[in-house]
């Protein structure tokens, strides 16, 4: 069964704790890599785009990982209990987004990254997955 962060697993992360700039020397806080699955066999891709080609605000039922390499990007991090943060990334930087966390990303100049996958769970829905806050 899939077990998404929900509101409640929130207490104590901010949305900044799930992007980390490697290339500064940050390292990922261990709160977060207890949430994180085992990346799946063969289930790393290359991006490189140009700056138009953002990424909508969105989730996942399975982990995924954003090794920046090329470009900068406003990334946004939305909790499942609604906070969120936008800010700026670069080379350098990885984005550990955990089943259940939005990501989305509007660059600033044409923009690479590997994207890397979790282990999905067989009744893990497929795709960008969106919610709504009243």
């Amino acid at each position: 069964m899939v077990k998404s962060m929900t509101a409640a697993d929130c207490a104590g992360f901010t949305p900044m704790m799930f992007a980390v700039n490697h290339g500064a020397g940050e390292k990922l806080d261990p709160r977060i890599s207890e949430w994180l699955d085992p990346v799946a066999k063969g289930a790393t891709h290359c991006w490189y785009l140009e700056k138009d080609k953002s990424t909508e605000l969105h989730y996942h039922d399975f982990d995924e990982y954003w090794l920046w390499n090329k470009g900068v990007t406003e990334l946004t991090i939305r909790l499942p209990d609604g906070r969120s943060d936008t800010f700026g990334i670069g080379p350098g930087w990885a984005v550990y987004c955990v089943r259940g966390v939005e990501h989305g990303h509007v660059p600033r100049e044409d923009w690479g990254c590997f994207e890397i996958t979790g282990v999905t769970e067989p009744d893990a829905r497929k795709g960008h997955l969106h919610r709504t806050f009243d």
